[in-house]
């Protein structure tokens, strides 16, 4: 099972030199991704720890300038609140400017009032979003056309250059419902979702292989907070969802690792500061403590 980390891009310990420290860090003891996290203008009082966030697309630049080895990642990208054609440069640009070191998950988003701020439509947020996947897709190929009456979007003989190091970009589509299932099979090279209570997990993976016979050439990956001075293996999301925390309990987390390497599990995407509070030396120790529980 792979192992990337999330950097501390939210949350109140939230500062351009722990963002940079941990990527740094993530490197140098052998990690193979480092993640920002996404959002943008969240409401006061949210109850979530990403009122205070740095933008994910251009940290994600930052980081590719202080780093050589690790991929280089976005977990997840609410996609369907930005231009597609935008963030297929930004992104492109990225893999240039990385040498090749860019990928991506992306979901439809949540949070209704959120989208209103930005001026974006909630109600149709997937399908905004399947058409943008296909429209970035488009333009990283190569193509010099595109049409979507969903997207408003017509252009025709453009010019999209450069085009990214990598002949595939890697997306992975993010979210737990039924939804993200059949657009990580459709539209996807994989499925990155948050990690529920162990049996109601299983349960999912069960489903996802089952009702898509394609599902199994996809990877799944998984995102989980960790936080060792935690001293329960669960806690409830901003959207109050139940939701495993690797926590202070190392035997405890070994064996939350092994059934998700017995369930197919691929890659684990590491929060490191899940609420947004923890802090910098923590966070640093919860790096090495995965790194041993892991092995």
């Amino acid at each position: 099972m792979k192992l990337g980390v999330c950097v501390p891009n939210y949350g109140e310990t939230s500062t351009p030199d722990a963002i940079q420290r941990i990527a740094v860090e993530a490197e140098q003891m052998g990690f193979d991704s480092v993640w920002c996290t996404d959002h943008l203008l969240m409401p006061r009082n949210s109850g979530t720890p990403y009122e205070r966030i740095f933008e994910s697309i251009t940290t994600l630049a930052h980081l590719a300038g202080v780093t050589s080895k690790v991929t280089l990642g976005i977990s997840s990208l609410i996609t369907a609140m930005r231009n597609p054609v935008v963030v297929a440069k930004q992104l492109a640009t990225i893999d240039n400017l990385s040498n090749g070191r860019v990928m991506l998950a992306t979901s439809a988003g949540w949070n209704e009032k959120e989208f209103s701020n930005l001026g974006s439509d909630f109600h149709n947020r997937g399908r905004r979003l399947n058409e943008s996947i296909r429209m970035i897709r488009a333009l990283w190929n190569g193509e010099t056309s595109f049409a979507s009456k969903i997207l408003n979007h017509h252009f025709e003989n453009v010019v999209f250059e450069p085009q990214p190091i990598q002949k595939h970009i890697p997306i992975w589509i993010a979210g737990n419902s039924k939804a993200a299932m059949k657009r990580a099979v459709m539209l996807g090279d994989g499925w990155h979702p948050n990690l529920f209570p162990l049996d109601v997990f299983r349960n999912m993976v069960a489903d996802f292989r089952e009702t898509f016979p394609e599902a199994k050439t996809k990877m799944i990956s998984v995102r989980v907070g960790l936080n060792p001075r935690a001293e329960t293996s669960e806690y409830r999301s901003p959207q109050g969802e139940r939701r495993v925390l690797l926590s202070g309990n190392r035997a405890e987390n070994r064996q939350i690792l092994q059934a998700l390497n017995e369930a197919g599990v691929a890659y684990l995407v590491v929060a490191l500061s899940p609420n947004g509070k923890v802090s910098l030396a923590n966070q640093i120790e919860g790096m090495k403590m995965i790194l041993e529980d892991a092995r």
